[in-house]
């Protein structure tokens, strides 16, 4: 009995064998845990991707694409130095002490009570101003009516306002014409665009439009830089326009009090 055992353990351990052997040599089905490691490739041999944007190949050339822009952009160039013109032109013309300077308005009130009516006038000489008009108008009339006198005072400052008004207005030409050639400029790139597109179809690709747009909406850039100085350097110089006014109109009233008032009042 003992010896008939081991032979009969002999086949079902061999059997066993066999079977655990084509297991092994099947293959093993992977899980999801293990294709998201296997499709992980190490540490070290992965790459860090830079910047698609840092890159030379995307950088832009502004210049070179204000070049490109056609004949819209050398408009936007012209009105670029009309906005410069009158911005330069509207901060030095729009100070306090060229419509009303002190040492005038100092040196002349107290002339008027002493009768020195030529050095009034020459001093109005020195110092031309519309405070200047003002003041030799009243030394002209000084016998007129106080009331139809500080009318026709007034009325040289309204114009001096008005006028002064008047020449703020390209700055709000420039401010709306500015994006109205810029939007111009790119609805021309864009019809180009598509003419392109037209002609080639599909062999020059996406590169081929993406270009023209690029080119055509440059114009479109350059318009808005263009507007909105304008626009804030137009109600600059208005605010600056009323400031002045102001300015005008109580230092010309504090003359007519003094000139006139005063010399009632002490009668």
């Amino acid at each position: 009995m003992l010896l008939r055992l081991p032979l009969f353990i002999v086949p079902v351990f061999l059997f066993t064998i066999l079977i655990h052997a084509q297991e092994a040599a099947l293959p093993t089905p992977a899980t999801d845990t293990q294709e998201k490691t296997d499709s992980t490739p190490p540490a070290e041999d992965q790459t860090v991707i830079e910047d698609p944007l840092g890159s030379e190949l995307v950088q832009v050339d502004w210049l070179e694409e204000m070049k490109e822009g056609g004949i819209t952009m050398v408009a936007l160039g012209v009105l670029s130095i009309g906005l410069l013109a009158f911005l330069l032109e509207r901060f030095v013309t729009l100070r306090a002490d060229k419509f009303a300077p002190k040492k005038l308005l100092a040196r002349v009130k107290p002339l008027f009570h002493e009768g020195k009516f030529d050095e009034i006038r020459a001093a109005c000489d020195a110092h031309p101003s519309p405070a200047a008009d003002i003041i030799r108008h009243c030394v002209d009339y000084r016998d007129t009516e106080f009331e139809l006198l500080q009318s026709t005072s007034s009325d040289i400052g309204a114009r001096v306002v008005v006028d002064q008004e008047e020449k703020c207005q390209p700055l709000s030409v420039i401010a709306g014409v500015a994006p109205l050639l810029g939007l111009l400029g790119t609805m021309i790139g864009m019809i180009e665009s598509f003419k392109l597109v037209e002609v080639f179809g599909d062999e020059g690709g996406a590169s081929l439009l993406a270009g023209s747009i690029s080119k055509a909406l440059i114009t479109t850039a350059v318009g808005l830089i263009l507007a909105i100085p304008a626009v804030l350097g137009y109600h600059w110089a208005r605010r600056r326009v009323h400031n002045i006014a102001n300015i005008l109109e109580i230092e010309s009233e504090a003359i007519l009090k003094s000139w006139f008032l005063s010399q009632k009042a002490s009668k």
